[in-house]
């Protein structure tokens, strides 16, 4: 292992520099290549390597790490370097859902830090419904992975080494529907997973929640939710007031929890989509209208507009401006679509966020972060998207990521092939499908979940040559396996989704094996096609152990068991399609 001696390593660096030499694959001391290091504020970071001597000038502490793990891989690689790159933004970093059923870990989350700090990102949310210890109810997030405040202190000391600044993101309104299952929450329900604005109870739970959220980071930033609150005031709030213009009742609440975070010093921040929602346009209709009483009215607090879903760079644009109105600080919360199924979408990924991020440039925002969320059930290993996170990385430290930038920014600071990972998107890109798939299709997980004997979708999939797409994309993965992956976690990937491909090929074989000898009324046939369903319960058995020995890498044992169910519901059925065939 090559070992590098820095000339004045200032104290602010040495955790983090500890942390990442085994990451990265260096020891410090006093021999080796020698590293000097400037703190450059408000200049470009500036990495050299030539000759035996090294340098790193940094503007950040979190450019400080992506300079060093430039620098180790061109020590390794015994190449020269000469890298010159301006952060465009104050802010970015990854907003990482612990709240869709996989809940990462302490180890997970350092982790996630770690490539954070790889590709230098300054910044970290932890989406957390539930997930964080309140003393004062004990049923908040029972069994569902939560970490104690000892643990996210821990975390908080993590990313700090690495200049990041990690940041709760709670919900203070909606998506509340989880803890909500326990009785302590009936009286502060308003419809299922939202609050009921206006009543005392209401906001003596959210000073208490707000207060354990924030009590083991040291920023002083809280985000405090507020999105997709559709049926905000119509259940028991209804009950009590009458119909009451959904604008009104967001100003209230709003001011109530802002009010909260001013008395516990904190600084809060909130997805901006009710705004719209409650102006009547919807979310991504740049004719909004906002009334002048309203942009009046919004007390302090700064709003985060997410979206990716959209590849069109002027209406990013139109929309920002629109949120530029409201004279709030306004960011960007883009998106790595880890959410999609199974796979993660790289090429929603790609489109989305590299309009969404040259729009953020043109606008002159000052925060953007890269969501990366879990919907149901968190199935898409966070690892197997990190591609999505080296592009937004490359889109914070240059105006332009051209062609080839991003290939070899990811061999630079994450040691793997984007070659390898963009496969993983063949998952859902069909080739009858539109480039980029912008209607986020997802073929894979369908076909995984399909009957094995009333298939639902057989019908909307018969035009398309499902199977050898899968047989082929099964070939390709088996090759990058054998090959092998330079991390234990990238090598665990590409075996779960190999195993992935494989159990789609003997799923789709099944299911057209037992309907041809059906149609035909061959019993011959019929023996073979049961016989088939025993090679479909291996492959689903290699596949659930290939997922949960991902899972368990990453997530807490929290959650693991809705997949367990989900994979033995496909095996039970398995074994009751061959006694029913037989």
């Amino acid at each position: 292992m090559m070992q590098l001696h820095f000339t004045d390593l200032p104290t602010d660096l040495r955790a983090g520099v500890a942390i990442m030499a085994p990451r990265l694959g260096f020891t410090i001391g006093d021999t080796g290549t020698t590293v000097s290091i400037a703190s450059t504020p408000n200049g470009p970071l500036q990495v050299t390597v030539e000759e035996g001597t090294a340098h790193i000038g940094y503007p950040t502490r979190a450019a400080f790490f992506r300079g060093l793990t430039a620098l180790v891989h061109a020590l390794q690689q015994d190449e020269p370097l000469a890298i010159t790159e301006t952060p465009r933004f104050e802010t970015a970093g990854l907003m990482l859902d612990m709240s869709r059923n996989a809940a990462l870990t302490v180890a997970g989350l350092e982790d996630m830090l770690a490539e954070s700090a790889r590709v230098g990102l300054n910044s970290a949310l932890l989406y957390m419904e539930d997930v964080y210890a309140v003393p004062e109810y004990p049923y908040w997030g029972y069994q569902r992975g939560r970490l104690t405040q000892d643990e996210l202190r821990a975390v908080d000391d993590f990313g700090d080494a690495l200049g990041i600044e990690v940041i709760p993101c709670i919900q203070t309104l909606a998506h509340l529907l989880n803890p909500m299952k326990w009785p302590f929450m009936n009286d502060i329900r308003d419809t299922p997973g939202i609050l009921l604005v206006d009543e005392p109870k209401t906001y003596a739970f959210l000073r208490t929640i707000i207060q354990a959220a924030s009590a083991p980071f040291r920023t002083k930033k809280i985000h405090i939710g507020m999105d997709e609150a559709h049926e905000l005031g119509r259940g028991v709030y209804q009950d009590r007031h009458g119909l009451v213009d959904r604008t009104e009742i967001m100003l209230k609440h709003v001011k109530q929890v802002t009010a909260i975070t001013a008395e516990l010093g904190l600084h809060p921040i909130m997805w901006s989509d009710m705004w719209f929602e409650a102006a009547g346009y919807g979310y991504d209709n740049p004719q909004t209208r906002f009334p002048e009483a309203l942009k009046a009215a919004i007390p302090d607090v700064e709003l985060m507009y997410w979206d990716y879903y959209r590849d069109d760079e002027t209406l990013y644009e139109q929309l920002i401006a629109k949120h530029q109105e409201l004279g709030r600080p306004v960011s960007l919360a883009t998106g790595v679509w880890t959410w999609n199924g199974i796979a993660p979408n790289y090429g929603k990924t790609m489109a989305t966020m590299d309009a969404g991020m040259v729009a953020a440039k043109v606008m002159g925002l000052k925060t953007v972060y890269a969501t990366m969320w879990g919907d149901d059930g968190g199935e898409t290993p966070f690892t197997a998207a990190a591609l999505g996170i080296q592009n937004f990385a490359e889109q914070v430290y240059h105006q332009v990521v051209r062609p080839g930038i991003l290939a070899t920014a990811f061999a630079r600071y994450q040691g793997k092939k984007a070659a390898d990972y963009l496969v993983l998107d063949q998952f859902d890109q069909l080739p009858e499908l539109t480039p980029h798939n912008p209607a986020a299709t997802n073929p894979s997980k369908i076909v995984l979940y399909e009957d094995l004997l009333s298939p639902v979708f057989a019908a909307n999939t018969a035009h398309v040559d499902l199977l050898g797409h899968y047989q082929q994309l099964a070939a390709q993965l088996q090759k990058i396996v054998i090959k092998g992956q330079p991390d234990q976690a990238g090598q665990d990937i590409f075996v779960f989704y190999s195993f992935l491909a494989t159990a789609l090929v003997r799923k789709l074989q099944s299911i057209a094996a037992i309907r041809q000898a059906y149609d035909a009324k061959d019993r011959a046939a019929m023996g073979v096609a049961v016989a088939g369903l025993n090679e479909l319960r291996t492959a689903l058995t290699a596949l659930r152990d290939a997922h949960r020995t991902c899972w368990f890498a990453l997530y807490s044992p929290f959650g693991w068991e809705v997949l367990d169910i989900r994979y033995g519901g496909l095996l039970s059925r398995v074994d009751s399609v061959q006694w029913r065939l037989q």
